[in-house]
């Protein structure tokens, strides 16, 4: 079945990595939602290119006209400069955004998320996600797919000091480390996702340690 896809998140790691990972006729339709152009994506052609700043969410109705909302929204608490800043970009906007979609007659959200996401911890990021998670199951999507990658591999667009050093550390000791653990390529997320809008299964789904890696 032929499905339309909007992404929002797009210049993320796992956001771009799965735009990168389609070919043309793999959908209907395809929006990559953005703040700016991703110039990785300009010989994709088919791939629309939404630029928006966020500012007033109902200019993205149009292109949430879509089946599948993925979302790979997220930043760091550095970059956002403050605690407040960092909820309102994991967590409100992408709720906002999942409500609109849902207007717009979209079935299936799929969240990236992280390793630890619980709306009761004491960590205040995985407190955040958590909360996200929580929300985002009570929004009314028929199928609502959860993914919790720990530490993220592959190249980003920005610096992350603290994720390097993770790297450097953990990549040698993979074969040591819990599959909940593991560092994960974000190629292997976005075969994830593809696999995921092709078995188009109703319900809620969380994706996390060893499933997570066999489905990519």
């Amino acid at each position: 079945m032929s499905q339309r896809i909007a992404v929002i998140g797009s210049t993320g790691l796992i956001g771009r990595q799965f735009l990168e990972s389609i070919a043309e006729g793999d959908y209907e339709q395809v929006s990559a939602i953005t703040r700016r152009p991703i110039s990785s994506l300009k010989q994709k052609t088919f791939i629309n290119q939404a630029i928006h700043d966020f500012s007033d969410l109902d200019q993205l109705r149009e292109d949430l006209k879509t089946d599948v909302l993925i979302c790979a929204m997220g930043t760091t608490i550095k970059t956002a400069g403050s605690q407040a800043a960092f909820t309102h970009v994991d967590h409100d906007l992408p709720l906002a955004i999942a409500k609109i979609a849902l207007e717009e007659g979209c079935q299936t959200f799929i969240l990236i998320s992280s390793i630890g996401a619980n709306p009761e911890s004491s960590v205040f990021y995985s407190r955040v996600k958590g909360q996200l998670e929580s929300d985002i199951q009570e929004v009314g999507f028929k199928k609502v797919h959860i993914l919790r990658p720990s530490l993220l591999l592959g190249n980003r667009e920005e610096s992350r000091p603290g994720e390097l050093v993770g790297k450097l550390i953990a990549q040698p000791l993979a074969f040591m480390i819990p599959w909940k653990y593991k560092p994960i390529h974000a190629q292997v997320i976005a075969l994830t996702i593809q696999k995921i809008i092709a078995a188009n299964e109703p319900g809620v789904h969380i994706w996390e340690g060893k499933p997570l890696f066999k489905s990519g």
